[in-house]
């Protein structure tokens, strides 16, 4: 399948953050904790006014109502009754899940998002992760160097910490290397990994088969079809060239004049969007973030990091015109500490606005819809 064309030639008008030249920096704590409790202190250091939010109390009894399985009486388990209203009413739950869950029920949303117990098979990660099965592992060198690697800020005063996560981290790639020969293991996989263990509260089973299931196609609500993230890590990286290819289209149709002008001074993908879509976003830009980015891309699909890409560009297009190199890769580098962006609501809702979900042509395709939309004056 190809990137095809655009079908219009109308400007989005994103929305402008009201936000001053210089943004806060984000607020940091130097322990790490695991499972809800990331996400709140994620939550916390980016707004601290976020989890006592009116909002968020909204989604809590939203979410405990979801949770509660067809008979609204809670006689499930949490994550029964997500995947029956998933289940029931899809389109409903992956809106919901788009807007964000409550840090609660995060994991639980994302593994039923990605339909992980389809994938799932009794003790088969037991048996990869056996001694007789690790000796044949391909990339335990690889895995075994790259664990150490993985955040290593993040456990500066937790040493005993950091053994766990990173033996559980490696039992978990080391799985899938021999699980899908095709993809094995590559940089980056292990920074996502860690990401999800943090989450899940280190429960590295689980970890295991929801990374398999956004390997195959169990988000078949994406747009274009993008079903998968298996060509993003195996040889060649097939899909991650097409999801380049789709992005310069849409940046060159929607963010031409900028465009044009990193092209003129050599500055490539390389150094900032190819990051983004690889390991996403996790390298770029603050925890915070990346739980949102996460909660659209599997509520939307794999192309919804297509569509945050683009909204981030418009967002802060103003502040790279015209600038040289070395200050655009600066300010690219900086949003990892939360400087120079608007908020991570903002990005999705700026994305948003360009294209529409409204699908009537697959062969011209933007950011997973098929049009580009005005905002609504």
């Amino acid at each position: 399948m190809g990137c095809g064309n655009v079908c219009s030639d109308d400007k989005p008008h994103a929305k402008k953050p009201e936000r001053k030249p210089e943004l806060r920096k984000q607020k940091t704590n130097s322990k790490l904790l695991l499972g809800p409790a990331f996400s709140e202190q994620e939550l916390f250091n980016s707004d601290p006014s976020l989890l006592n939010s009116d909002a968020m109390k909204h989604k809590i009894k939203e979410w405990e109502k979801m949770a509660r399985g067809r008979d609204g009486k809670g006689t499930v388990s949490t994550e029964e009754g997500l995947r029956q209203y998933f289940d029931s009413r899809r389109e409903e739950f992956l809106n919901k899940l788009k807007e964000g869950p409550p840090p609660r029920y995060r994991w639980a949303a994302w593994k039923t998002a990605l339909q992980t117990s389809q994938v799932f098979t009794k003790d088969l990660y037991q048996s990869l992760i056996s001694q007789e099965k690790r000796k044949t592992a391909k990339w335990l060198n690889a895995i075994k160097a790259d664990t150490h690697r993985t955040y290593p800020e993040r456990f500066a005063e937790q040493k005993d910490l950091k053994v766990s996560v990173m033996e559980k981290l490696e039992n978990v790639l080391v799985a899938i290397s021999i699980y899908n020969p095709d993809i094995g293991y590559c940089q980056g996989m292990n920074f996502i990994v860690a990401f999800m263990l943090f989450i899940s509260d280190m429960k590295e089973e689980e970890v295991f088969w929801t990374f398999i299931a956004f390997t195959k196609d169990t988000l078949k609500h994406d747009p274009l079809h993008i079903d998968g993230a298996d060509g993003l890590y195996n040889d060649k990286f097939p899909k991650m060239d097409f999801l380049m290819k789709c992005f310069d289209n849409a940046f060159a149709r929607n963010v031409g004049d900028l465009k044009k002008y990193l092209d003129e001074i050599a500055f490539p993908n390389m150094l900032w969007v190819y990051k983004w879509i690889f390991i996403l976003f996790l390298l770029s830009f603050p925890f915070a973030y990346c739980l949102r980015f996460w909660d659209y891309i599997f509520g939307y699909g794999l192309s919804g990091i297509l569509r945050l890409s683009l909204g981030i560009v418009a967002l802060t297009k103003n502040e790279l015109k015209d600038k040289d190199f070395t200050y655009i890769n600066t300010f690219m580098t900086s949003f990892k500490n939360g400087r120079n962006l608007p908020s991570a609501e903002e990005i999705i809702e700026a994305c948003l606005l360009y294209t529409s979900d409204a699908a009537d042509d697959l062969l011209c395709v933007d950011l997973g819809g098929r049009r580009i939309i005005k905002k609504k004056k």
